[in-house]
């Protein structure tokens, strides 16, 4: 089977998980933004129960268009039961996301993304079961 190629992230499956490298040191722009969401979404396809980890260990600086593509992929993987995590923030991209309130920044309240420091914590982070709420 042939490797699809992509544009804006590198992938590789660890364990069962995909792990999502972006490719983009600032993801900025609404085409950047719908052309990562495409990306995203076609990777993830419609499998069910499907774990991401997102690792943001090339990008410098985050723009608000670039939060489509990642509350898309959230939506799409919850739909089906998926699990998704960011890691490799720099503290300028996780400045960002907590401004927003996209992440917590020590866990104490609720947020969208959850975040690992690295993908090693994130892939253990998605071996662990959800705990009911």
């Amino acid at each position: 089977m042939a490797e699809t190629s992509y544009q804006h992230i590198s992938l590789e499956t660890v364990d069962g998980v995909l792990v999502v490298t972006l490719n983009e040191p600032q993801l900025r722009g609404d085409k950047m933004a719908d052309a990562l969401r495409e990306e995203l979404l076609a990777i993830v396809g419609n499998k069910s129960g499907q774990r991401v980890v997102i690792s943001f260990q090339k990008v410098d600086y985050v723009f608000s268009a670039a939060f489509r593509p990642f509350l898309s992929l959230r939506r799409r993987l919850q739909e089906s039961g998926g699990r998704l995590v960011f890691c490799n923030l720099t503290p300028a991209v996780s400045e960002v996301f907590q401004v927003v309130r996209l992440i917590s920044a020590d866990g104490s309240s609720p947020a969208p993304f959850d975040v690992k420091p690295d993908v090693s914590a994130a892939l253990a982070f998605l071996q662990t079961p959800l705990s009911a709420d």
